[in-house]
């Protein structure tokens, strides 16, 4: 910034927290309120870079405070959780009994990826009713590829941060992953309850990491204790619960879907500058599941609708399958990874998104990016899988496609650009739906309530 833009802006932001007192919720409001109003004004470039700038201000004071409130409590490697993705307006009821929560993903959590939405739009609310959260995870260097021995040693780390301090948490929240082993453990033995979020089978992880087979005894053996001595076990998708019950025996599986932050994933969100005119967009994790490679050939048939191009958004295993289908066609587009406030605008503005999730070997799915589309108003092309199916089904939200046919894809899309009317009437029913049932408000309270009983039962 140039000198006169630094005094023009510094005292604004900084008397504006001080009339409200210096308070995380206070530069929270603060930063939502130049978000609407850089929404609003968008078309004023002026308006909307000093907006921008008053809005980057706000996020970087609301984690300040947060730090350190956190660094006095604990003294320790955790990270509060300072996102605010946009549950300003959302009324939460508070907590009879604030608690003190500890959440550990072996993953780590990057924009851009599934896992960090799933984190961050679960543990927010459950924050505005009155609670602490603190994240553990494995932190990596931007654009890094850590070999395993380093993610490994990332893992211990997170875990060692964790296990100093476990016991001044009244419960500790697990993203499965068998490498959680040793902090579930360790706090099961000094009395912590751990509730464990299940999103996929132990096969999961050896699909993504083929080398660990030659240990997929150990594997499986701390993924079944971890369930065996949980406190409670959450599961997103129903055939995933009838998995878990066949493999822990246990019968008080509660299943709890994955959702969608409804306030910022909308219909009419800004769109992104220099994207085609009318398009179909596929948007997170570049894994073989995601069966991208379906949605490219899809793209290079004679049958995709003229005029409309595919754009993809994301990261992962598959990114130079991406980025050679991207070289090869104009009319396919990667978009590297959006930042999580900007995907809407991707989304929102697409005339159909993709769900073509499928894996035989997997137990069950519960794909953040369909009830995103879904929150979006936009209709969803989805392979016939459950866990994702039912829902476009019943909500007649968009076309379900059989798996892994680039064919039936490619005529969805067609279907689609050629009936606009009947394209928006789907992408309607399925943002009522989310509204009604699938925001990430109702699961945040479905689990907030798992928790408090397991941390009850547990003090009983």
């Amino acid at each position: 910034l140039d000198r006169g833009a630094r005094e023009v802006l510094i005292p604004q932001v900084l008397s504006e927290f001080r009339l409200g007192g210096v308070s995380s919720s206070n530069a929270e409001r603060t930063a939502r309120e130049y978000r609407d109003v850089r929404v609003a004004h968008g078309a004023d470039p002026k308006v909307q870079q000093m907006v921008m700038l008053k809005s980057l201000a706000a996020a970087r004071l609301v984690g300040l405070i947060r730090g350190v409130s956190r660094a006095r409590r604990l003294g320790t490697g955790a990270v509060r959780n300072s996102a605010d993705p946009g549950h300003g307006r959302t009324e939460w009821s508070m907590s009879e009994t604030p608690r003190h929560l500890a959440y550990f993903s072996a993953q780590a959590i990057v924009q851009g990826q599934d896992s960090w939405a799933a984190v961050i739009e679960i543990t927010t609310p459950i924050e505005r009713s009155g609670w602490t959260v603190d994240l553990f995870f494995p932190k990596y260097e931007p654009d890094a590829v850590p070999g395993i021995a380093e993610r490994l040693r990332r893992i211990a780390g997170a875990q060692w941060r964790l296990a100093r301090v476990v016991r001044s948490y009244d419960a500790l929240y697990v993203r499965v992953h068998p490498l959680a082993w040793p902090v579930a453990a360790y706090a099961n033995q000094r009395g912590v309850p751990v509730i464990q979020e299940s999103n996929g089978s132990w096969e999961d992880a050896l699909m993504a990491w083929p080398g660990m087979r030659r240990i997929a005894g150990l594997i499986i053996w701390m993924q079944r204790a971890q369930y065996r001595h949980a406190a409670a076990i959450i599961s997103v998708s129903e055939t995933l619960a009838e998995w878990l019950r066949e493999v822990t025996g246990r019968d008080d599986v509660v299943v709890s879907p994955n959702g969608a932050n409804d306030e910022l994933f909308r219909p009419g969100a800004p769109r992104l500058p220099g994207l085609p005119e009318r398009y179909v967009a596929f948007f997170g994790q570049f894994a073989p599941w995601q069966r991208i490679e379906t949605l490219l050939a899809a793209a290079e048939l004679p049958e995709w609708p003229e005029g409309v191009d595919l754009l993809l958004a994301g990261d992962g295993q598959l990114r130079p399958v991406v980025e050679d289908a991207a070289a090869r066609n104009p009319h396919i587009h990667y978009l590297d990874v959006l930042p999580y406030a900007e995907v809407p605008g991707l989304v929102a503005n697409a005339m159909a998104a993709t769900v073509l999730t499928y894996a035989p070997d997997r137990a069950g799915y519960s794909p953040l990016k369909l009830y995103e589309s879904m929150s979006c108003g936009v209709p969803v092309i989805c392979s016939d899988t459950p866990g994702q199916a039912e829902y476009v089904r019943a909500e007649e939200a968009g076309i379900v496609v059989p798996p892994e046919d680039p064919l039936a894809v490619a005529q969805a899309a067609a279907q689609l650009a050629g009936d606009p009317a009947a394209a928006a009437e789907m992408g309607a029913r399925g943002r009522r739906a989310v509204e009604e049932r699938y925001s990430w408000r109702a699961r945040a309270r479905q689990r907030q309530d798992v928790i408090e009983r397991a941390i009850k039962a547990r003090s009983a």
